[in-house]
């Protein structure tokens, strides 16, 4: 196979001077190292730059489990707090729910470059807010009750064999009213087993990636000089 590969010898249009091409014919023996060579590799180099920057520094790993993790508490808070900064008072979100198998990775102590923010969240998915129906949130509880846990914010809970004791925002779960949740648009589809969130009151798509609000909070916290922080605070209680 013969190629034509038009080379600019001279780019200088600017300062007028007259802007020169040669014709070089390529095979495919040679056209496979040029494309790599002065194509790809540019763009690979700059990718990796980039995936390399540090974003913020964490004090210790943050690491994943059930019924509850640091990492899983950290990513939970910080979907809530952006879903609350982005959204009116009237559709104020009052917790987050989401999956410990959407988080892929345990993050290390040191330095957190964006490139480990890919690989903690390498899916497409955006924050959703469904509004669920009293009858819903019971069925949210038992679908924890089940699984064990699952990484949430916004709620304390404790487990008991036959009832729950469980409080949202400080103040006992009200069974007369409804509650805005934010979650993962896949979860909210009926993810991870998570029907009771299909056929909400209402969706509110957001738009908003859930990588790029964890992007965006620790780019935030890192230039304001200070380190990621997690803790366990027994949000959830498995008697």
């Amino acid at each position: 196979m013969r190629w034509l590969l038009w080379l600019t010898v001279t780019l200088s249009a600017c300062s007028g001077s007259v802007i020169e091409y040669q014709a070089v014919e390529m095979n495919d023996s040679i056209l496979g190292d040029v494309l790599s060579e002065s194509i790809i590799t540019p763009y690979r180099d700059s990718l990796e730059l980039t995936m390399n920057t540090i974003l913020v520094q964490s004090e210790v790993p943050l690491t994943r489990a059930i019924p509850e993790s640091t990492l899983g508490n950290l990513i939970s808070d910080l979907l809530l707090e952006r879903a609350q900064i982005e959204m009116p008072d009237s559709l104020l979100p009052d917790l987050c729910l989401i999956n410990i198998g959407g988080l892929r990775v345990d993050l290390p102590d040191g330095g957190i470059s964006i490139g480990k923010v890919f690989e903690l969240m390498p899916f497409e998915n955006e924050l959703d807010i469904l509004e669920l129906s009293p009858e819903k949130m019971l069925e949210m509880l038992d679908y924890l009750r089940e699984k064990g846990g699952q990484p949430f914010s916004g709620m304390t809970l404790t487990i008991k064999p036959s009832t729950y004791d469980c409080e949202i925002n400080g103040k006992p779960l009200d069974e007369n009213r409804t509650y805005y949740i934010v979650t993962s648009d896949y979860l909210a589809d009926g993810g991870d087993k998570m029907y009771f969130f299909k056929e909400p009151l209402s969706r509110i798509q957001t738009g908003i990636k859930i990588r790029d609000a964890i992007l965006d909070h620790f780019r935030i916290v890192g230039l304001a000089n200070k380190s990621l922080k997690s803790e366990m605070d027994r949000r959830l209680i498995i008697e």
